[in-house]
């Protein structure tokens, strides 16, 4: 398996094989032969170390390549040099990036060889070079720094792409959240206005066929055009500068819509103001809510009531429509518009909650006066210091 050179890599590969004609400097002046074979072991160390460079740690072909290099190290040093000890760097660098066991033992394998050389001479009683002692645990105590920082260069290395890794993601799933949010936004304003064109477009529609009272379909259509109007002018001030959904028209255009859908409506609100971060997010929430009434219930009564309950504010949204039986039940309860209404409490620590009425009768007692037949709740809790401010 063949591995792909940085820049960095490539460069440092050519230092240090520049390197080795400084020893190859000192086989000048030997005998032909001697010079040939010290030559042709040079080279064939240096290419060793270059296939280190193209191959992953774990690779039987860089092991190969290191062992081939300690060999070659035990040659130059018993038939030229004991001096050539100083290139234990090379093997040392070959065996970093492999796992931290194999490059103990071959870090050992190489030490116990050269050792076992030295100790073979010594036997001999030959002469050590001037000096040799010094230079021998120099070079072992450099290949030992030198394993160690490479070893945490690599593991920054790696915490690094992992960070990078990890702000990537971070990145994307911020924007993913971010195009959610932009969606659910335009959904419920478009749903909100779109669904109270279509039913005034159907109230005109009916007082041309039934009681053909021109003036008052006039006045209907005449008021689809305004919508339709004030609906173009929100989408261009949301998409311009995302102005946040304000709770007092929220509340007044539910009203409109109830109104407009012949849906007899009892609204209270018991908040004065809400607090700043939690005025669109529960604006936005009531859009939603009164949409999926007028859409799928089939609701004739509804009730919204605002409260605060100790340190929670809540909204809660009934009607006596499909409830939990039948297609539009499903539709009104499970689909785009209550998950969007979660995901929007649950931003602001919250959770919306979709009851039969039944269960809402046991929770909550006497109101609404009518029996309702699905009740949508939402519940954020209010920090104390904002919480002093509402209500």
């Amino acid at each position: 398996m063949r591995r792909k050179l940085g820049r960095g890599a490539m460069e440092t590969m050519i230092f240090f094989l520049l390197q080795l004609v400084y020893p190859a400097s000192f086989l000048f002046g030997l005998p032909a032969r001697s010079m040939a074979i010290g030559l042709a072991g040079l080279a064939a160390f240096g290419c060793l170390y270059a296939v280190t460079f193209f191959t992953p740690g774990k690779s039987a072909w860089r092991v190969a390549a290191c062992l081939g290099q300690v060999a070659i190290l035990l040659m130059l040093m018993a038939v030229f040099s004991m001096d050539y000890v100083y290139l234990l760097f090379y093997p040392v660098a070959t065996m970093i990036q492999a796992p931290l066991r194999r490059t103990l033992a071959m870090l050992a394998l190489l030490c116990a060889s050269v050792g076992g050389l030295i100790a073979v001479r010594w036997a001999m009683h030959d002469l050590f070079p001037q000096g040799f002692v010094y230079l021998s645990f120099g070079t072992l105590f450099g290949g030992s720094v030198m394993i160690f920082m490479m070893r945490a260069w690599m593991a920054l290395q790696s915490t690094n792409a992992r960070l990078k890794a990890a702000q990537d993601e971070i990145a994307r799933l911020s924007q993913a959240e971010e195009r959610a949010r932009i969606g659910r936004d335009l959904h419920d304003l478009l749903g909100h206005q779109l669904s109270l064109i279509t039913l005034k477009a159907q109230v005109a529609g009916r007082l041309l066929e039934r009681a053909g009272d021109v003036e008052r379909a006039r006045r209907e259509i005449g008021q689809i055009e305004q919508v339709s109007r004030a609906t173009l002018e929100a989408v261009r001030a949301y998409v311009a500068d995302m102005r946040a959904t304000d709770w007092g028209d929220a509340w007044r255009a539910a009203g409109e819509v109830f109104a407009a859908a012949g849906i007899h409506a009892s609204m209270d609100c018991e908040i004065d103001r809400l607090p700043a971060e939690f005025e669109h997010a529960y604006a936005m929430c009531l859009r939603e809510a009164v949409t999926n009434v007028v859409r799928h219930s089939g609701a004739r009564r509804c009730a919204v009531r605002m409260w605060r309950e100790a340190d929670s504010l809540v909204l809660v949204v009934a009607d006596d429509g499909a409830g939990g039986s039948g297609s539009s039940a499903r539709g009104a309860c499970g689909g785009s518009g209550i998950s969007g209404m979660r995901a929007r409490m649950a931003q602001i620590g919250g959770v919306c909650e979709v009851l039969s009425g039944h269960q809402w009768r046991r929770q909550s007692g006497m109101w609404p006066e009518f029996e309702p037949g699905w009740v949508v709740m939402m519940r954020a809790p209010v920090p104390r210091s904002e919480g002093e401010g509402v209500g």
